[in-house]
């Protein structure tokens, strides 16, 4: 019987801490901001991650929050009231004004917790009875349920949904797979402390609640312990850097800014921020005007610095294609003589992204100007997108026309050509896409999207011959040979490199521009041209005939 007696009490032991653990589980699958015992463990459960801690400091914090809102919410009772009356400490308005501001400021904890930091993961637990074998001593199962009926109904009716609420954790917790909880922790303890200086700042009498205001223990003890942790002072270490990044870069700014006397004079190479900086051959002659002087960045259009040439090389041709495309029969029939229209569809649409091209490459030059970050950076982007579309248009010319009598080929080398135009419009939007460090890549890139035109040509040297597709592409060599002078200036920065060491006092670079680049400006245009006169040759097909 004495055997009997202690077996009975060992198992209602076993029982009870089995219960005590498994109420903090069936917890942590609610919503709600029921209060955990204390004496949890940050890692009770085998885990080598920081997943557990950081579950059990969630429900804590929880925990504490609602301990502390059922404190405040008293505040707005009669009952409250009377009491504050009677201590005369403090003034019912004032102490309801005060517990309306803690418990916003409870809420907005709340919330944050419950986005970053996750529940208990139970992904490795197959079944009750499994997790019960590896957190408890063994019991003997078969006997613990023979000895169910003797347990409280209150127990016993709470046991058949334990399965279910754990499965539902398991497919309703993700993975801890990345560093945003971890991320959270020093916002979370800075919350945590202005909640506690709030809390603090006016004497509450403790008649008023049966709980304390003060801060909890364990959650400080679990925040400790995660904010020394390696992996969170690695993260920390990030952070601290990356805003030391962003302050630096936002100095400069200033700097530069102040400099200019807020974009009114030009200002050299130095006084520019790191971001700027993209030629170090020319050393002066450099507008950095903020946004907000948006009119006398318009206005620098017509004036002299580093950049005229290079906007005017591209906007000029611009506005002239654009006159091409004006209706001017009916109106100035005398212009006639100077400009055509343009009357073929290939022709009009080669036409248009040139425009594209040259348009973009004018803004993109007007803004490089501009000590705008976002904008500027922006602005450089779609500049490489004109230069995509440009050689995508390039090529499919050359497609429609070889292929005018295999209309399969011509859609399908057509798809091809469209696909590098979407593809030249995405790349360029991605981070590292305008990093100086990867302007080799950016050339290559932009090469490589005018090699794929040697697919559709040996197509139609397989389809005729090779010397019919050199005389077919024969009236082309003239613009593809301009592109290849450009991109040669463009990729070695000659001549203002050779001017640089030779006559380093020389300064027209930075007055008016007509470096490398501007030279790359030229020889686009004269390619422009050359293949808009090279397409009426190319209209009469492959040896003017259908095969």
């Amino acid at each position: 019987m004495a055997s009997w007696t202690q077996t009975s009490t060992e198992l209602r032991r076993r029982q009870t801490a089995a219960s005590r653990r498994l109420s903090i589980i069936v917890g942590a699958a609610s919503d709600g901001c029921s209060p955990l015992p204390h004496s949890l463990e940050a890692l009770d459960l085998p885990y080598t991650s920081l997943a557990p801690t950081l579950a059990s400091l969630r429900h804590h914090v929880l925990s504490y929050l609602a301990d502390i809102e059922t404190t405040l919410a008293e505040l707005d009772s009669p009952i409250s009231s009377d009491k504050l009356k009677a201590t005369g400490e403090s003034t019912v308005e004032e102490a309801r004004a005060w517990a309306q501001e803690g418990l916003e400021m409870l809420r907005s904890i709340r919330q944050e917790v419950y986005a970053h930091l996750p529940e208990i993961h139970l992904d490795n637990v197959s079944s009750v009875e499994d997790f019960v074998k590896s957190h408890f001593l063994e019991i003997p199962l078969p006997d613990v349920r023979a000895r169910l009926p003797e347990m409280p109904d209150a127990v016993r009716s709470r046991l058949p949904d334990v399965r279910s609420r754990l499965g539902d954790m398991r497919t309703r917790i993700s993975e801890l797979g990345s560093h945003r909880p971890l991320r959270y922790i020093p916002t979370l303890t800075e919350r945590l402390h202005s909640l506690q200086t709030h809390l603090s700042s006016v004497d509450i009498p403790h008649a008023l609640s049966n709980t304390t205001l003060s801060p909890n223990a364990t959650v400080a003890a679990l925040l400790d312990r995660v904010r020394s942790s390696a992996l969170v002072s690695e993260i920390s270490s990030e952070i601290r850097h990356g805003e030391d990044k962003l302050e630096e870069a936002a100095l400069e700014i200033a700097r530069a800014v102040k400099r200019s006397l807020y974009g009114s004079q030009l200002i050299q190479y130095v006084d520019l921020p790191e971001k700027w900086r993209n030629n170090p051959f020319v050393t002066g002659g450099y507008r950095f005007i903020p946004l907000d002087q948006w009119p006398r960045l318009i206005l620098s259009l017509f004036a002299l610095h580093n950049e005229t040439l290079n906007i005017h090389t591209h906007l000029i041709p611009f506005l002239t294609l654009a006159f091409t495309l004006l209706p001017l029969s009916s109106i100035l029939p005398s212009v006639l003589v100077f400009v055509q229209p343009v009357q073929d569809t290939p022709v009009l649409a080669f036409t248009a992204f040139a425009m594209l091209c040259l348009f973009s490459s004018s803004l993109w030059h007007t803004m490089a100007g501009c000590a705008h970050p976002q904008g500027m950076d922006l602005c450089a982007r779609v500049d490489y997108v004109g230069i995509g579309w440009l050689i995508a248009a390039s090529v499919g010319t050359i497609v429609y026309y070889g292929f005018q009598c295999d209309s399969i080929a011509s859609k399908i080398f057509l798809g091809f050509c469209f696909a590098m135009g979407v593809s030249g419009s995405i790349l360029p939007f991605t981070n590292w896409f305008n990093e100086k460090e990867y302007r080799t890549y950016r050339i290559s890139f932009f090469v490589a999207l005018a090699m794929t035109a040697i697919a559709p040509l040996a197509y139609l040297a397989y389809l005729h011959s090779a010397s019919a597709m050199l005389q077919f592409i024969r009236p082309v060599v003239p613009s593809l040979l301009s592109y290849i002078l450009g991109l040669s200036f463009y990729a070695t920065h000659f001549p203002e490199c050779y001017i640089a060491h030779r006559w380093p006092n020389a300064r027209w670079l930075d007055w008016l521009g007509g470096g490398s680049h501007a030279i790359w400006h030229v020889c686009i245009v004269c390619a422009i041209v050359q293949h808009r006169a090279a397409m009426a040759v190319l209209k009469h097909g492959i040896e003017g005939v259908c095969v």
